[in-house]
């Protein structure tokens, strides 16, 4: 676009190339000029979020307000609304700190996208693992195939369902034992799968790459799986942390009333007060289900 490429032109006389590349790259997202009544802002920080993280579409509304303020300098009549700018910042961060967890639909889009994916399966089944367990990314990437054990229970209407049980070594050392909450009948022939694969003390997040001659046995990284959570954050427009899969475990046995005591020990906390916490989210979520159904 002329203008922008004269706005940058005129910023690469003070500022150094990489910062013109990237404020190129956010003004990419301006898909034309048009002024911004709080309607219009809303709604365009909404189509970005559709392929952005929330800060990367706060950052192209903040170049955004900068690139108008130089039109405005220059006799242009493009307005930028402080006010909805300020109002919307509010409201997104105000969301984000209220939800740290996943909803459903995320979980869903989430799994699936990385199912559709040249990506090793392995990924999946991380995901899955963090979704099921709670566990920390450093607990989870230390697990082992013997640290898994499957024990058989009898439901309220007498049926057997099989539970896998993880023997995990936590902070300073601490050994606990977390049921894994398989939210999905899939994923207990996922985790199943993986196990009958591994020999004994083998890591449990091992997996092949074939090439032409050989096959190599390689294990997931936590550098690798930081990368992978980053890029699959900037595709989906999700701020996808392994943290989160932590919290979405806790607030969703919070939601289903397992009581603080028991949650506190299969997630490790050394207080009751951080498992409260937690509680204390799940409550606010049933009263926003409560207020969105009135």
């Amino acid at each position: 676009m002329y203008l922008i490429d004269l706005y940058l032109e005129e910023l690469s006389k003070v500022r150094d190339q990489k910062t013109i590349e990237k404020k190129r790259y956010l003004l990419m997202h301006l898909e034309e000029l048009r002024d911004f009544p709080k309607r219009e802002l809303f709604e365009f920080y909404e189509k970005l979020r559709q392929r952005l993280s929330h800060g990367s579409a706060l950052d192209v509304l903040r170049e955004v307000r900068l690139f108008y303020e130089w039109l405005r300098e220059r006799g242009y009549r493009y307005e930028f609304s402080e006010q909805a700018f300020k109002e919307l910042k509010k409201k997104k961060e105000f969301e984000n700190r209220a939800r740290k967890y996943f909803t459903e639909e995320e979980v869903e889009e989430i799994l699936s996208y990385i199912r559709t994916k040249p990506k090793p399966f392995v990924y999946y089944l991380l995901c899955v693992v963090l979704l099921s367990s709670g566990l920390r990314i450093s607990e989870a990437l230390s697990l082992k195939r013997d640290d898994f054990k499957e024990r058989s229970l009898i439901t309220e209407k007498g049926e057997e369902r099989s539970v896998f049980v993880v023997k995990v070594k936590g902070k300073f050392a601490k050994e606990r034992e977390v049921p894994l909450v398989l939210w999905r009948r899939e994923w207990y022939e996922v985790i199943r799968k993986q196990l009958d694969s591994l020999k004994e003390g083998q890591a449990f997040f091992t997996y092949s790459l074939r090439f032409p001659k050989s096959v190599k046995l390689l294990t997931l990284s936590r550098d690798a799986v930081y990368r992978f959570f980053y890029d699959l954050s900037k595709e989906l427009g999700i701020e996808v942390h392994p943290h989160r899969f932590r919290y979405t475990y806790a607030v969703w046995l919070a939601m289903k009333n397992i009581p603080p005591n028991v949650l506190k020990e299969w997630l490790g906390h050394s207080s009751v007060r951080t498992t409260l916490e937690v509680y204390a989210q799940a409550q606010k979520e049933k009263v926003l289900d409560l207020i969105a159904n009135l």
